[in-house]
């Protein structure tokens, strides 16, 4: 079920994160016949471009990130026909990694951040907690401390 997991987290955060991109940028789009304008409307035009180029930065990190985190879930995942109990563990920090990623982004970003970016967070935290709690079971610690040959 981890491997499942982890193949299901790298796809999900790579749409999302393409997503993202596309919300933001949609975003700036939609303000492009506003700019130049003067007085009050100019000031909100102003403001509402600085927001969607937060949004549109928001956007770009995160799918860095998600693409990063993909990389890595795909390798775990890979591994898991030959891992140990190292892979195990390792496998473990990953998951808490996703769940304090999760969290921070959610907290942080909430006010800012595309829709999209506010799912991910969510599916990393989902994503991280299911990994532990399937590594963690007594099942997992037998199947990877298993002798190979």
């Amino acid at each position: 079920m981890a491997r499942i997991v982890l193949f299901l987290l790298a796809g999900i955060l790579i749409i999302l994160g393409l997503a993202a991109l596309a919300q933001a940028d949609a975003a700036q789009s939609s303000l492009a016949p506003y700019r130049g304008a003067s007085g009050p409307m100019g000031s909100a035009v102003h403001e509402a471009e600085q927001n969607a180029a937060a949004q549109m930065a928001v956007a770009q990190a995160s799918l860095l990130q998600g693409g990063l985190y993909a990389v890595i879930a795909l390798i775990l995942a890979a591994r898991f026909g030959k891992g140990g109990n190292a892979l195990r563990i390792g496998t473990i920090v990953y998951g808490a990694w996703h769940c304090a990623v999760g969290t921070y982004t959610l907290g942080l970003t909430t006010s800012i951040a595309p829709a999209t970016i506010i799912m991910a967070a969510l599916v990393e935290l989902a994503a991280g907690v299911l990994l532990i709690i399937f590594l963690s079971q007594k099942d997992s610690v037998t199947w990877f401390s298993r002798p190979r040959h």
